[in-house]
């Protein structure tokens, strides 16, 4: 238990103030867990947190995750995520966003910071970004994006389905990256919807259906 005059270690974004403001530690959890034999683990480390300037409390989750590393340093990267979000709007991102590669949930991050900003064209480019980042990730080496979504259909990463979704994202960040046109709150909203849908499977789920299955076969217990 943390004291009321413990004061977090940085500044952070204050959903009250709209600017980064220094915080008192008022409470601190931890959780995680260890997998001996593949020696993959993850900590998560929950902050309550009182804003100096205004008393707004919000919730920093700290997430270290062991195969996300700095390719500079060779540590593992520190992530976080304030609850609920201090920026503009009511978006908040998918849960478990930090299963997804580093570079795809950088991109996704701050394409809901700009949408809740009210940054609507920031927000258009960063839809098309993020199919981009996952591109990079499943290793897509093609030139342009509409090729590169027709070789994630060949490579059965994505549906015949799930491609037309994604020319939607892709023909509205084109729109917006090539003639500086702002989008429509509704219109990103649904490409927003529909990389998250994206990110949960080829990301998030497999690696939820991992942990359940350790747990089925006796190899892991929730803490």
């Amino acid at each position: 238990m943390a004291t009321k005059k413990t004061r977090y270690e940085t500044k952070i974004m204050c959903k009250v103030c709209q600017c980064e403001t220094w915080h008192n530690v008022l409470n601190k959890a931890f959780s995680g867990y260890n997998d001996e034999e593949s020696g993959i683990w993850e900590e998560n480390t929950f902050y309550t947190l009182q804003c100096l300037g205004c008393d707004n409390v919000c919730l920093l989750n700290q997430y270290i995750f062991s195969e996300n590393t700095n390719p500079e340093t060779g540590n593992p990267d520190v992530q976080k995520f304030i609850y609920p979000s201090p920026y503009k709007g009511d978006r908040e991102p998918i849960d478990r966003i930090y299963d997804a590669p580093k570079n795809v949930s950088l991109v996704y991050g701050e394409t809901i910071k700009a949408f809740n900003s009210g940054l609507m064209i920031l927000a258009g480019i960063g839809v098309r970004s993020i199919i981009e980042a996952i591109s990079i990730e499943q290793k897509i080496v093609v030139w342009g994006i509409e090729t590169k979504i027709k070789e994630m259909v060949k490579q059965n990463i994505i549906t015949v389905e799930g491609a037309k979704l994604l020319r939607l994202v892709k023909d509205i960040g084109n729109i917006t990256a090539h003639e500086i046109k702002k989008q429509h709150h509704d219109d990103l909203a649904l490409c927003i919807d529909i990389v998250e849908g994206v990110i949960r499977t080829l990301y998030i789920l497999p690696k939820e259906a991992e942990h359940t299955r350790k747990i089925i076969d006796g190899k892991w217990t929730r803490c």
